[in-house]
């Protein structure tokens, strides 16, 4: 029987595997496919494509569980790099800024 827990671990492996693949895309050069993938996980995780995800900021980032928000800010990060690499100076800026608001959020509370 599949707990909550056990999803959730799933989940972050699948970000782990994704963030490993997007970083050697980026070493390859091949920017706009890691762009794609980045897109295709947080549209399945989220319902939006990484680029609205990051224009909406924190709304959306809100409801995810706090397992998650770690492993997607690592993932909004890697594509905060790609958009500077490929000189889309304010893409990137927005993604930095929702990996920080990911970040905040997955602190346990007090």
């Amino acid at each position: 029987m599949l707990t909550e827990r056990d999803v959730l671990m799933r989940l972050v492996r699948q970000l782990a595997e994704l963030l490993a693949a997007t970083l050697r895309l980026r070493r390859e050069g091949r920017r706009d496919e890691a762009l794609a993938q980045i897109d295709a996980i947080t549209g399945r995780l989220t319902g939006m494509d990484a680029g609205s995800l990051c224009m909406f900021g924190e709304a959306p980032l809100a409801g995810l569980p706090r397992e998650l928000k770690l492993p997607l800010a690592c993932v909004l990060r890697a594509r905060a790099l790609l958009l500077r690499d490929a000189a889309r100076a304010p893409e990137a800026k927005s993604a930095s800024r929702a990996a920080r608001l990911l970040v905040r959020g997955a602190r346990p509370p007090r």
